[in-house]
C-alpha cells in the first residue's frame, strides 16, 4: 500500500463486482462474489450464524443463483460459524487454509 493515499477497500471490492456484508460487533464482515464464467458464487467467511441475518443477506446477494463455495480465511467461529447453515441450504463446499486442514480432519474424525 502506498503511504501517500488511503485506499477504500470496500469501494475497491464493489468495483470488481463483490458484495460486502458489513456485520456487527463480534462477527466478521463477509464478501460475496457472484458466479462468473467457470467460477461458482463464492462467499468469503460466513461469520457467526446467529449474528445478523446471514442466510437472507446471501440469498439477496445471489439473486437466485446457487452458492458454490465458502472460503474461510481462518477457523475462528466469527469467520466460519455459518458454514453448516450455508452447506445445508446450498450443498456448497467449504474451503479452509492449508494450515487448518489437519485440525478440521481430526475434528471430523470425532463425529
Amino acid at each position: 500500500m502506498r503511504a501517500d493515499r488511503a485506499i477504500d477497500v470496500r469501494q475497491t471490492l464493489v468495483t470488481v463486482g463483490a458484495i460486502v456484508f458489513e456485520r456487527g460487533w463480534l462477527s466478521s464482515n463477509n464478501v460475496l462474489f457472484r458466479r462468473c464464467a467457470t467460477v461458482p458464487a463464492t462467499l468469503i467467511d460466513s461469520g457467526y450464524h446467529t449474528h445478523a441475518p446471514l442466510m437472507e443477506l446471501v440469498r439477496r446477494g445471489l439473486h437466485g443463483e446457487p452458492l458454490g463455495r465458502v472460503v474461510n480465511t481462518h477457523l475462528h467461529s466469527d469467520h466460519c460459524g455459518g458454514n453448516a447453515a450455508l452447506q445445508a441450504e446450498w450443498s456448497c463446499e467449504a474451503l479452509v487454509p492449508q494450515a487448518s486442514l489437519a485440525m478440521v480432519a481430526s475434528a471430523a474424525a470425532c463425529f
